[in-house]
């Protein structure tokens, strides 16, 4: 039997802080056999492409679980970075259905290895629940639960105001978007659309980009006081002391 050495945990000490995701196709059971057949397809190349792109920072492989859903598991520590770029491929890029998705921080209990299927425990848990709310609530942009009772309201406020904005956008403003948040500036972006620069710095303006991209910091920030447990206090409630 494997002993252990002085000191040393049963488990990882970051196991009591990682985040699972859960994801669900909204409506995809209403599509026809083809159409569903292409969703579950680009479905499929998604989750592929998230365990590609965050590799460094899955703790457990994203992978459909039950009917349309998907779960994966990420390590807190990198939610600042991992998050906002996840929120944007399965919105702004995923070529199917609308995607649900939820954010859950907390412990897991049973041991990360094999299938995500396997996991359990109360980061689990909470994204569970908290896509079932979105689900009776028809949130989209992304949920959060058990980041803290003023994280989680920050989060969700901050993802429900760049869904918005993003869901105004046309076509032509996300694509625009798309190339300014990977570092492109408008005549790069110009270039690579086949448009002049005038019409690009058109569409930035249109798509409000600079409040997008203020607010996609925003999220980064909170996210990193929340995993790293900075206090926030409620000034609604301070104001009753």
């Amino acid at each position: 039997m494997k002993t252990r050495k002085p000191g040393e945990s049963t488990k990882r000490a970051a196991d009591n802080n990682l985040i699972a995701i859960v994801g669900d196709m909204v409506g995809s059971r209403m599509l026809d056999g083809a159409a569903r057949r292409s969703a579950q397809d680009e479905y499929r190349r998604l989750l592929g492409r998230l365990n590609k792109a965050f590799a460094a920072s899955v703790r457990s492989r994203f992978e459909i679980t039950l009917g349309d859903e998907f779960e994966g598991l990420i390590e807190s520590t990198d939610s600042p970075a991992v998050i906002p770029e996840f929120l944007w491929l399965v919105e702004a890029e995923f070529k199917g259905p609308d995607l649900r998705t939820a954010f859950g921080m907390g412990r897991v209990d049973t041991e990360i290895r094999g299938s995500t299927r396997e996991l359990d425990g109360p980061a689990f848990h909470r994204a569970r629940e908290a896509i079932q709310s979105a689900k009776l609530e028809r949130k989209l942009g992304g949920v959060f639960l058990g980041f803290g009772e003023a994280h989680d309201a920050i989060l969700n406020g901050i993802a429900r105001a760049l869904h918005l904005q993003r869901l105004g956008w046309s076509k032509q403003q996300s694509i625009v978007a798309s190339h300014l948040r990977a570092g492109k500036n408008q005549t790069a972006a110009a270039r690579a659309m086949g448009l002049t620069k005038q019409a690009v710095s058109a569409y930035t303006r249109a798509a409000h980009w600079r409040d997008y991209a203020e607010g996609e910091r925003a999220l980064c920030f909170a996210l990193r006081c929340a995993v790293t447990g900075s206090q926030i206090e409620d000034p609604v409630e301070r104001s009753r002391i």
